[in-house]
């Protein structure tokens, strides 16, 4: 292969050396050591990865081939010493030429031959040089940052593995949503943050002050009981389905281009979306939910602990409901108002006080079971 320009880096664990390096060239060096049970060595476990998640795998070999597609954090490989031939650049303070090289090996059993395509391992990075995989014919490179440990033994792979993924906080989902305040391009993401934003603002809607717009509640607002990226995360299953591909179409001027087989019977707010009327979308939901705090308005306004439907539970079930609702209604997309959803509602015999998380216990089976509840009454007509 070409030898590599990098620069090396002094931390204490060690040293390494940053540099970037074409995905193709990068596919043929590098491998995943998956921690998993040694074959025929009852109880021993080898390697330091986890297993490869098929869900995410099929995300990423899509996104790799969108237009804005980008991979900014390194990938962290370990190279065997013997297969690393690295000479400083004159002249260049802490450069270097590095060279990925196989490694012939010799009579010695502990001095193996190592093939050019087993001389990087893949301490951080493997979902992402996998996805990489699914990357098709381009004009134009995909290069990849990497930072390079020469030597590393496993004791040193474990430790930077541990470090990379267990010691760095995830990023809330509300602030990340958050930040599609600044996205250029219209997105299912960003029209649903947009959304989010003008519900929370309503004065007379249902959701006015009800929203944490980071994921935590806002200094001097009280009453806040849904998390924006709940809220978000609603709207999306309304919304067309391959999210990262409708933005790709907004940057080319395609997001009106409706995909195969789209019908809003499907997403009922999709036909909404391909003709930019968010306004419509804003006042369904609108609608919707205020014939929901109409029929239960103690439950709905209540700070009390234990009742659940302003919560991640009632909000989940009757996100899900919405649809239901919407087409028990109407046979083509338009702006269902309040009183038409509050003749489906006024049918739901639950009361005020049973939306407690003693009946629908936090998490998926919770909301199921109210989804369930809602339908099976609010549809007997």
């Amino acid at each position: 292969m070409t030898p590599l320009r990098v620069l090396k880096v002094s931390q204490p664990i060690g040293e390494f050396y940053i540099g970037a390096i074409d995905s193709g060239v990068l596919l043929q060096i590098a491998k995943a050591d998956v921690r998993r049970f040694s074959e025929g060595k009852p109880g021993q476990i080898d390697g330091i990865q986890r297993e490869l998640s098929r869900s995410r795998l099929r995300e990423l070999r899509q996104y790799v081939n969108l237009d804005y597609a980008t991979f900014p954090t390194s990938v962290i490989l370990a190279i065997d010493h013997r297969c690393v031939q690295l000479k400083k650049i004159d002249g260049c303070t802490g450069l270097y030429e590095l060279n990925v090289v196989a490694h012939p090996g010799s009579d010695d059993e502990d001095d193996p031959m190592i093939g050019l395509e087993s001389a990087a391992f893949v301490i951080d990075g493997q979902h992402r040089l996998a996805g990489l995989e699914g990357r098709g014919i381009q004009a134009d490179p995909f290069d990849v940052n990497v930072s390079i440990f020469v030597g590393a033994d496993l004791a040193d792979q474990a430790e930077i593995f541990s470090r990379v993924n267990l010691a760095q906080t995830k990023v809330n989902k509300s602030l990340a949503y958050d930040l599609l305040d600044y996205a250029r391009v219209k997105s299912p993401f960003k029209v649903a943050h947009d959304l989010v934003v003008a519900l929370n603002a309503d004065s007379d809607g249902p959701f006015y002050q009800k929203i944490k717009r980071l994921g935590v509640r806002t200094p001097g607002v009280d009453g806040e009981t849904l998390a924006q990226a709940t809220v978000v995360n609603g709207l999306l299953r309304h919304l067309p389905t391959n999210q990262e591909r409708e933005r790709s179409k907004s940057l080319l001027g395609f997001s009106r281009r409706p995909e195969p087989n789209e019908s809003w019977r499907n997403r009922i707010f999709v036909d909404f979306y391909r003709d930019d009327n968010l306004a419509a979308i804003f006042l369904v939901v609108s609608n919707y939910f205020q014939a929901v705090k109409n029929r239960w308005p103690d439950a709905w306004t209540t700070s009390q602990e234990g009742l659940i439907l302003s919560r991640t539970t009632g909000f989940n079930a009757h996100i899900r409901f919405l649809k239901d609702a919407y087409m028990s209604v109407t046979d083509s997309p338009r702006v269902v108002e309040t009183n038409e959803f509050k003749k489906i509602l006024d049918r739901i015999s639950i009361q005020d006080y049973e939306l407690t998380k003693d009946t629908y216990v936090p998490g998926s089976s919770g909301q199921g079971k109210l989804y369930w509840d809602l339908k099976e009454q609010g549809l007997q007509g």
